[in-house]
């Protein structure tokens, strides 16, 4: 089995920064949304109506939703690699303790 370590720090703050990259990545969707439906505003007919249903049906859940698309996607790597940090210190401290209690849990 390999080495296993973890630098608390660098995660925590890798974690705070995959966060701010989901809701940029959230706010991107959203302004590309809006220029996406400016771009078609002043069209008129069948195709304005299919090119909105298109945007609305296939990209914007993945482009805007912090729920369910990209950004979701994002702030779930950063929910992994939190957990995996807290993981790491609780089992440190517990190995820690038990050491100190002569080996006894």
């Amino acid at each position: 089995m390999a080495d296993c370590r973890i630098v608390n720090q660098v995660v925590s703050t890798s974690v705070e920064n995959i966060d701010k990259l989901a809701t940029e990545y959230q706010t991107a969707g959203t302004d590309f949304e809006s220029a996406f439906k400016d771009a078609i505003a002043e069209m008129e007919g069948d195709t304005k109506d299919a090119l909105i249903e298109l945007f609305d049906k296939s990209y914007k859940t993945f482009v805007t939703s912090l729920e369910e698309g990209l950004p979701a996607m994002i702030k779930g790597m950063s929910s992994l690699l939190e957990g995996n940090r807290s993981n790491f210190e609780t089992v440190d401290g517990q190995i820690a303790e038990s050491i100190r209690n002569g080996g006894q849990s």
